[in-house]
């Protein structure tokens, strides 16, 4: 990093919740169903925000159209796509590969992605284009545009967030006393009722059974849709066993949530 660079650009993570209040103050609001979402087309602020992600190594979602899955990975590296060209210059994201390894695979045939991630527990969205492989070392992975734009997103505080709860499509959650020791699930969303979520356990994750029990209580569950990020807390309803059907043998995890808002009847 150069010494010449002012104080915005050093933000730390404890910095980030006063500069996301300021870019709520000047970018344009976008309203989406129980969520004001902020559009950020600063250049630099965005620079700053993707610098913040590669620093602190913020785990990010990678999304593609028509595939339900969520892959994780992360920014590496920010930097200009050919310095020694005119036509070239312009920024350029590299990310890690995907994991699973299967989105490795998914990325080189989609032309853009959808790209969501947390900052100061604020979900963020925005998609980028597919450039291509990099094989520069350290910084194995793929080679994406610089967004356009990032949309930031607030819960209103005048309401509760409302969803469909038909809308989710994977839950995550983190396990463990120690901070270095905490294991991170990712679960599919089975079905949903007025009462809450049903989440499948499947034979990889079966250490949860030994874990959870009813009336723990999970915090900042991550559940996603295809279109956005939000957390709850929430708390176990109940683990039951599925006897027939495709999930056969596995279980179901039902998740209560005060802040999951079922507008529909139950399934």
């Amino acid at each position: 990093m150069k010494n010449d660079k002012t104080d915005s650009d050093k933000k730390s993570l404890s910095d980030s919740k006063e500069l996301l209040d300021s870019i709520f103050r000047k970018e344009t609001v976008v309203h989406s169903p129980g969520t004001t979402w902020r559009s950020l087309n600063n250049r630099r602020i965005i620079v700053q925000l993707l610098n913040h992600l590669i620093s602190n190594r913020i785990e990010i979602k990678i999304l593609f159209t028509g595939k339900k899955a969520a892959f994780t990975s992360r920014f590496i590296k920010l930097k200009q796509e050919d310095p020694s060209s005119e036509i070239g210059k312009r920024l350029v994201l590299i990310i890690e590969k995907l994991s699973p390894p299967k989105g490795n695979t998914h990325i080189q045939s989609y032309s853009e992605v959808d790209v969501k991630f947390f900052i100061s527990q604020k979900p963020c969205r925005c998609t980028l284009e597919y450039i291509g492989i990099n094989n520069t070392p350290p910084h194995f992975g793929f080679i994406l545009s610089f967004p356009e734009s990032v949309k930031i997103g607030e819960k209103r505080r005048e309401e509760r967030i409302s969803y469909e709860s038909s809308e989710f499509i994977t839950a995550e959650f983190r396990l463990g006393k120690k901070k270095k020791k905490d294991i991170l699930y990712e679960l599919n969303v089975l079905n949903h009722s007025r009462h809450g979520l049903g989440i499948i356990i499947t034979q990889k994750d079966f250490d949860l059974l030994k874990i959870l029990h009813k009336g723990d209580k999970l915090a900042d569950i991550s559940f996603f849709t295809s279109w956005s990020i939000i957390k709850v807390d929430g708390i176990v309803r109940h683990i039951t066993k599925i006897e027939e059907g495709e999930y056969k043998g596995c279980y179901l995890l039902g998740i209560g949530s005060g802040d999951i808002i079922e507008s529909g009847k139950p399934a």
